[in-house]
């Protein structure tokens, strides 16, 4: 997919309104060489989905291991709308509370 493509779709309005959401289910590959995926919340800065936590979390070995991740963003109603974005995380340490990221 080319970036032209990408940016097309995460411009949607469906897509917009999925991002404008606060939780995701993030997933990637633990040490141990099994998946995971969890919920955590997140922001879309309008090009990235900003996720924090403590500097101690185990998937942040894991992530620093392997930094390929994938995000599902959906809602809760049936049939649910979803947005599924797989990509590289960037690790970006802070100290103390980290500031929110603008929308």
């Amino acid at each position: 997919m080319t970036n032209d493509q990408i940016t097309e779709i995460l411009n949607r309005p469906l897509s917009q309104e999925l991002l404008a959401r606060d939780l995701c289910r993030l997933a990637y590959v633990a040490k141990d060489g099994t998946p995971r995926n969890i919920p955590i919340a997140f922001a879309w800065n309008g090009k990235e989905a900003v996720m924090c936590t403590s500097k101690n979390a185990p998937k942040l070995a894991s992530l620093r291991q392997n930094p390929a991740v994938a995000i599902t963003i959906d809602t809760e109603v049936h049939p649910p709308k979803i947005l599924l974005v797989r990509g590289t995380v960037e690790l970006d340490e802070v100290e103390g509370i980290p500031e929110e990221p603008s929308r």
